[in-house]
């Protein structure tokens, strides 16, 4: 059987206020946060990165799915953000 039998998630734990990142801007944090739906953003910390944050949602998608590494087949990693520009995070990723 193939699918997603699993899928982790790692949200940082530090937080920026909308209302700093407007202020910044000169805009209207009430506006901002209006349109957006929200009054604060997670930010990675000095150490982290897209790729710190794959091996963690990885770990937990492992944990919680109970998971036998040798059942994975294959592994994608999506961002935006890729801190290397030659080597796949998703290589990264599956090797720890």
């Amino acid at each position: 059987m193939n699918g997603i039998i699993s899928y982790g998630t790692y949200i940082p734990k530090y937080r920026l206020k909308i209302d700093s990142i407007a202020d910044f801007w000169k805009k209207n944090g009430d506006e901002i946060k209006m349109g957006l739906g929200l009054s604060e953003k997670s930010v990675a910390s000095i150490d982290e990165d897209a790729t710190t944050l794959a091996i963690e949602s990885a770990q937990i998608a492992i944990e919680s799915g109970k998971i036998d590494l040798a059942d994975i087949k294959a592994l994608a990693v999506g961002s935006e953000s890729h801190p290397y520009a030659v080597k796949p995070t998703s290589t990264i990723v599956g090797e720890i």
